[in-house]
């Protein structure tokens, strides 16, 4: 892949794009591009193995309860990083990462990044600044689901996921990354019922439509004004 092209995708990311250009290059000249289609990247229990960042395509982290039912669904999109918690703090990983579909990742090496890392304090303290950025979108996605009701937190987590993921077509911006009612369900904390409940709402509203892998919004505004709601549960 070219690195001008390789560089843009990755400066889709604040972390990266705020990088000193001596240790962007350095990250750049390091890592190796790596096809990764419809395979385990890293499983939970697996020890740390360096940073990986999406270039194309989608990975899903997911984590499983004692039961072995998914308590956590996270999609990623090109230019987000994982496994540096891992990768600064040497534990396992703690959720699996499974690249869907076509999809390709950047990988820098543990040792290679061991050996980043050992130049510079300001080269480590820029990994840990990544820590603490997803340290504190962790807290505001766990205020959000415990405050928030639940068609908002849909709204919002649609939001989401069409800006980076959307397709627009004649019908409304397609979000199709083989997403099943269940999938939506873990990713805002609430039951099959209530999911199937709030897209029935949606649909009726002429809001949004759900197929069994896809979903559909035919009113992006109407969409984006529920998930800034401030409506909280009571």
């Amino acid at each position: 892949m070219n690195k001008a092209v390789l560089k843009a995708v990755l400066r889709k990311n604040k972390w990266f794009a705020g990088l000193s250009p001596s240790l962007a290059d350095s990250i750049l000249r390091l890592g190796r591009v790596r096809n990764v289609d419809d395979s385990l990247i890293y499983s939970a229990s697996d020890s740390r193995d360096g940073l990986v960042a999406l270039v194309s395509g989608q990975v899903r982290l997911t984590s499983f309860s004692l039961s072995g039912n998914p308590s956590f669904l996270l999609i990623t999109s090109p230019g987000s990083w994982i496994g540096v918690t891992s990768a600064l703090d040497g534990r396992p990983y703690g959720y699996d990462a499974f690249a869907i579909g076509k999809t390709v990742a950047f990988h820098l090496s543990q040792e290679r990044l061991d050996a980043l890392i050992s130049e510079s304090n300001e080269y480590y303290l820029a990994f840990v600044r990544m820590v603490c950025d997803h340290l504190r979108v962790s807290i505001q996605n766990l205020i959000i689901v415990r405050n928030r009701r639940p068609l908002h937190r849909l709204a919002q987590e649609l939001c989401r996921l069409a800006e980076r993921h959307g397709r627009q077509t004649k019908k409304g911006l397609v979000i199709d990354l083989r997403l099943s009612q269940e999938d939506l369900a873990v990713m805002i904390g609430v039951g099959r019922q209530t999911i199937n409940r709030l897209l029935k709402s949606l649909e009726q509203d002429g809001i949004a439509t759900a197929k069994y892998t896809s979903v559909t919004i035919h009113n992006l505004e109407a969409i984006e004004r529920l998930s800034l709601s401030e409506g909280v549960d009571s």
